[in-house]
């Protein structure tokens, strides 16, 4: 909950890119109909790609958790309901996990989810976690496309998944900007990840033009809808 006390709103910028052009925006274009119960999960492939490329995104979400409870009470003890599914074959690491995730307020432990290799075993993870809105890397690559999930989930998964944030993407159609404030909390976390993980890929852009908003990072943002329409090969008809 840390950051409740070192970050604020402010220290965000958007831009929306939309028929070549690139224009001001503000949080509700990034996240249409935010609700502070709205449900975020983050599949990282490695402990450290989410931390390195969701990064700004979360931290304005959690911004945005907190100031709905700045705006109900000065005195609150809670947090976002984040969930980072991180692809390993053994149990999390809660040390590290706690040490680059938990640093972004995605915590307690219950929100550090041991994930498969495969993308229908995570598309069920993210159906039983109850997801709103996904960060998912563009270059994920799946173990075994072989399983199917039944037509249920997809059924439900079309109401209940509101957006679908494509990460290290190629593509992108928003940006965000973040002041040194917020590049100074991510730089701790990106500090703890393991060797190779850390300096594998740089995890923003500098000097994005912005002036006070140094630091950049890109996503490209679909409706819940059209990313089901891509994994319908996994559901059952």
């Amino acid at each position: 909950m840390h950051t409740s006390k070192r970050l604020k709103s402010s220290d965000f910028q958007y831009r929306i890119h939309d028929k070549g052009k690139s224009d001001s925006a503000d949080f509700s274009d990034f996240c249409m109909n935010y609700h502070e119960l709205d449900r975020i999960g983050v599949v990282s492939p490695r402990i450290g790609d989410g931390v390195r490329h969701t990064s700004y995104a979360l931290l304005s979400l959690t911004t945005a958790f907190y100031d709905v409870l700045r705006a109900r009470t000065s005195d609150f003890f809670d947090y976002p309901q984040h969930f980072a599914f991180i692809e390993t074959d053994n149990e999390i690491d809660k040390a590290l996990v706690g040490a680059t995730w938990g640093n972004l307020d995605v915590w307690p432990d219950s929100n550090w989810i041991a994930a498969p290799r495969t993308m229908p075993q995570i598309i069920k993870q993210v159906f039983d976690y109850q997801i709103n809105r996904l960060f998912w890397p563009q270059d994920f690559k799946s173990a075994s496309d072989e399983q199917r999930l039944p037509a249920y989930m997809f059924r439900i998964l079309s109401n209940r998944l509101k957006a679908v944030y494509y990460y290290n993407t190629t593509h992108p159609n928003i940006e965000i900007h973040a002041t040194q404030q917020v590049e100074t909390v991510v730089a701790q976390s990106i500090a703890q990840l393991p060797e190779g993980e850390a300096q594998s890929q740089p995890h923003a852009l500098n000097q994005s033009g912005e002036e006070g908003f140094p630091y950049l990072q890109l996503y490209r943002k679909v409706e819940g809808s059209d990313f089901l329409k891509n994994m319908e090969r996994f559901f059952e008809r």
